[in-house]
């Protein structure tokens, strides 16, 4: 054992403690030399003394610093409010608004915007008394709530959001919002499914000039296949509960677009309008990435 301990600089006795007044010195000239402020957490500090003074052991301070970490990482409502470069987003369908209002809070002042999905308008009427400043769409169902100290950035590019029909039109405009939301510019060609693929051609133009295209279909499903046969770009299905009896709430086109002879089809789930706008966001995103690592190289 002390072979492996030697071998491996594995200390199994007790942890050595600092004098407080030693850690602060060393917090600080760490901090001096990276030219980073070091901000003093009050109590983080308590449970530190009170485990060189002897009053918690090693192993109790241990506990009460990751409880500490982990209130300061989840809210009341259990946000993830550092969760790494993803938009976070309100489940509202299953929160009152006190909760809802609290969730929108945290994550507007970490991430400058924040947003709320499936929100029924009796609840919504309840959140905008709680906090006037949320904004509504009735279509989407989404209540959003932007920082006044943060300015919102936007992708280049464009999203093309071909819908077959306005039954569909509360998915589209939770996905065309949430677009927005995450700085993504999309322009809409409504009632052009397979039935009217003349549309789609009117517009092809367009169309293959987007970064990403999402097909919004019900009914038989068919529509992101067609599409993806006709552009280069990534084609994203957002089948929807949009059909008759045999469509099944929406399965039939979930899967069609599963089973789609044109590879490479993105799927979501079915109305899943922010689904398919955060896979947009992810390739819009990514693409703007590349675009300033080859600008920056050119320069």
């Amino acid at each position: 054992m002390a072979a492996i301990c030697a071998r491996h600089s594995i200390s199994v006795g007790r942890p050595v403690m600092r004098p407080l007044s030693q850690q602060r010195t060393v917090r600080a000239a760490s901090a001096a030399g990276n030219g980073v402020a070091a901000p003093i957490n009050p109590q983080l500090l308590e449970v530190l003394q009170s485990v060189a003074n002897g009053g918690l052991t090693p192993t109790d301070g241990a506990v009460q610093l990751g409880q500490l970490v982990g209130q300061s990482r989840l809210g009341a409502a259990g946000v993830a409010v550092e969760r790494a470069a993803f938009p976070e987003v309100v489940w509202g369908a299953t929160k009152t608004a006190p909760q809802i209002v609290d969730a929108l809070h945290r994550i507007a002042e970490k991430q400058g915007m924040a947003a709320a999905t499936r929100v029924s308008p009796e609840v919504a009427a309840e959140v905008a008394a709680l906090e006037p400043e949320v904004v509504y769409n009735e279509a989407a169902r989404m209540l959003t709530l932007r920082s006044a100290t943060t300015k919102q950035q936007k992708l280049p590019g464009s999203v093309a959001l071909i819908c077959a029909g306005t039954a569909d039109a509360g998915v589209v405009e939770e996905c065309r919002l949430m677009l927005q939301n995450c700085g993504c510019y999309s322009f809409k060609l409504a009632e052009s499914g397979v039935m009217g693929m003349h549309r789609i051609v009117q517009n092809l133009d367009a169309v293959k000039a987007a970064d990403v295209v999402i097909c919004v279909t019900g009914m038989d499903g068919g529509l992101a296949s067609v599409v993806a046969g006709l552009v280069e770009v990534p084609v994203i299905a957002l089948p929807t509960s949009t059909g008759y009896g045999a469509a099944f709430g929406g399965v039939a086109p979930l899967l069609a677009a599963l089973n789609s002879s044109a590879p490479g089809v993105t799927v979501v789930n079915i109305d899943s309008g922010f689904g398919a706008a955060m896979a947009a966001w992810r390739i819009m995103k990514n693409a703007s990435r590349i675009r300033q690592a080859f600008a920056s190289k050119a320069n």
